[in-house]
């Protein structure tokens, strides 16, 4: 075993210790890159749009990143997976369209509760995961989240004079800089439902070297 397949299943432990329920380091050409997915950060619009530094417009371009992700041959796909309540069930059941779902309030704190601490947990992992490749040496590794950055409860972004509080924890989701999160993680072989059943299934991930 090399010492660059030693390092990457140290840190894919140290993500399962961490509480994450997959952890696989894959060949970085297996990142999926589609303009498409920026483009449902509009349509339908997501409700951080231009509303997080973490999210477009604010972050680089698909063009952008898609030259820098060329640069690395290592990344380790992160997941975990929570599973949707009874009530969240009942809720989905009840709704005729998807669109009752994203105007009831009701709905939209059950879905913050249940999943809200499971991301941010996963925000944590992808930001330990990183710390430690950098310590081992990997100085360019770099982690993205599932989903917008909820470190505060608003970013700063509504006062352009203010910079980011959390420079050092915020990251970017993956679904901003154009990554096909699952297509990534059917190339990582970690693939999930899409659309999901009876779970949520997260992902982050962390590009090393």
């Amino acid at each position: 075993m090399t010492e660059i397949e030693k390092n990457l299943a140290r840190l894919c432990k140290l993500a399962m210790e961490l509480g994450a329920t997959n952890a696989k380091p894959f060949n970085a050409k297996g990142v999926v890159v589609d303009e498409r997915v920026r483009l449902k950060c509009l349509i339908p619009p997501c409700d951080d749009y231009g509303l997080n530094l973490m999210c477009p417009p604010y972050v680089m371009s698909v063009k952008e990143f898609r030259e820098i992700f060329s640069k690395y041959q290592w990344t380790i796909l992160i997941q975990i997976e929570t599973p949707f309540t009874t009530e969240m069930k009942k809720q989905i059941k009840q709704a005729k369209e998807v669109s009752e779902l994203y105007a009831s309030k009701k709905f939209a704190n059950t879905y913050k509760e249940n999943f809200d601490p499971v991301r941010s947990k996963l925000h944590k992992i992808i930001n330990k995961v990183e710390a430690q490749a950098t310590m081992l040496g990997y100085r360019f590794a770099t982690g993205f989240q599932a989903g917008p950055c909820k470190l505060c409860s608003e970013c700063v972004v509504k006062d352009s004079k203010l910079i980011c509080r959390h420079p050092y924890q915020s990251r970017p989701s993956m679904e901003a800089v154009g990554i096909d999160v699952y297509k990534t993680a059917e190339n990582a072989g970690l693939p999930f439902d899409l659309p999901t059943k009876n779970k949520a299934v997260w992902n982050g991930i962390v590009f090393i070297i």
